[in-house]
């Protein structure tokens, strides 16, 4: 087995004792299943003879399947938002809003703020846009470590959701400033999120580790697009956080998460 499928059979493997040991009524048996469908999966998988279109397949596709799927197994495992844990990261909040953030969302010029909405939105086609990159660039070589540092920075911070349970802040609090800027892409976002994710928060941000863990994979390989990648990394961090789709600390850990898991991955 390659390494980025270790990190995602540890990772069903852990949904699955957490679901057992921590859920009650039908979602216990149901969150169950899928997490020992989803192991057997990539067990399977890692099985497969390679021939000629295999290593596609493999590389490329299937551990983007496995994140999806380890996003959507994650919402399973959350029971009721934790009150005082949402108050210490609204705390955190707050402070940024009043030394600076407020004045800023509140006067910064509407194209910036509608281009980190943009970058918001495109967070989701940043792990698929930079996989493609190494793609069809030749760099089919990279396509195990790459898939490692983003399957372990998402992963890890999908782990927490069991422990750590929040609403995004856009959720906690009356309606934002930013909400008061009429943007364009606030409305597409907003729109995105309600019909398209779980609906709860994770600590550390999956967006942000998951878009510093792809600038950093592709960097590696194709120095050359270094600034590209960590502006567009930057970028998603910035807006996850002036848009209240996580709280500052989500964003914080995310980025910490993702650089500790680089660091290793350069040590060993």
């Amino acid at each position: 087995m390659r390494v980025s499928e270790w990190v995602a059979a540890s990772y069903f493997a852990y949904l699955l004792v957490v679901a057992l040991f921590t859920l009650r009524g039908r979602r216990r048996p149901t969150a169950a299943l899928l997490s020992v469908t989803a192991l057997g999966a990539v067990l399977i998988t890692a099985r497969i003879p390679v021939v000629a279109s295999v290593p596609i397949v493999r590389d490329w596709w299937l551990p983007s399947v496995f994140l999806l799927v380890g996003y959507w197994l994650s919402g399973l495992l959350f029971i009721a938002p934790m009150p005082e844990v949402e108050r210490r990261f609204l705390a955190c909040d707050r402070w940024f809003y009043r030394n600076g953030l407020t004045t800023f969302v509140t006067h910064a010029p509407r194209p910036l703020l509608e281009l980190l909405e943009l970058a918001y939105l495109l967070c989701f086609v940043f792990v698929p846009g930079g996989m493609l990159i190494l793609y069809f660039a030749g760099a089919g070589a990279s396509a195990d470590r790459f898939w490692t540092a983003v399957l372990a920075s998402e992963f890890g911070s999908f782990a927490m959701l069991p422990w750590i349970q929040t609403r995004p802040p856009r959720d906690v609090e009356p309606p934002d400033v930013i909400n008061r800027r009429g943007l364009v892409m606030r409305r597409v976002n907003l729109s995105m999120v309600n019909s398209t994710s779980i609906g709860v928060n994770t600590f550390p941000s999956g967006h942000v580790a998951g878009a510093l863990a792809t600038a950093l994979a592709v960097s590696e390989a194709l120095p050359t697009l270094w600034w590209p990648m960590m502006t567009g990394a930057g970028l998603i961090a910035v807006s996850t956080v002036i848009g209240r789709y996580h709280y500052a600390v989500d964003a914080i850990a995310g980025a910490a998460l993702t650089a500790m898991i680089w660091i290793a991955m350069r040590l060993i």
